[in-house]
C-alpha cells in the first residue's frame, strides 16, 4: 500500500431512488456524500449501462485506480529506471501519461 491520502477511503457506491428514478451516490469511508449522479433507471440484465451509471462507477473506484497506477509505476518502469534499464518509446509514453494522470488527480 502507498502512503496515506486525504481522501477518506475506501469510497463506496450506493443506489437510491427519488420515487420514480434511481441515482447513485459515492460516499467516503465516513459515509459523507462526495458525488451524486443524475437520475437513471438501473439496467436489467442485457440492457445497456446508462452513461451516468458508468461515470459514477468510475468515480467510486478512482482512489483504488490511483493507488494501483502509482504502485504499478513504482514496481515496473520506475524500478527499471532505478536499476539503469532503459525504457522503450511506448513505456516512456505510458509513464508520462500515468504521471500526468496522477498529477491531475492529486493537484
Amino acid at each position: 500500500m502507498t502512503e496515506a491520502t486525504p481522501y477518506c477511503t475506501p469510497w463506496s457506491l450506493h443506489f437510491e431512488s427519488d420515487g420514480t428514478e434511481d441515482y447513485a451516490v459515492v460516499r467516503d469511508a465516513d459515509g459523507h456524500a462526495l458525488a451524486e449522479s443524475s437520475t437513471f433507471w438501473l439496467p436489467q440484465p442485457g440492457d445497456p449501462t446508462p452513461a451516468a451509471l458508468a461515470a459514477i462507477r468510475l468515480m467510486a473506484t478512482a482512489p483504488r485506480l490511483l493507488e494501483a497506477l502509482h504502485d504499478l509505476l513504482a514496481e515496473t518502469v520506475d524500478m527499471d529506471l532505478k536499476y539503469g534499464i532503459g525504457l522503450s518509446e511506448g513505456e516512456e509514453d505510458a509513464r508520462e501519461m500515468a504521471l500526468s494522470a496522477i498529477a491531475a488527480a492529486t493537484g
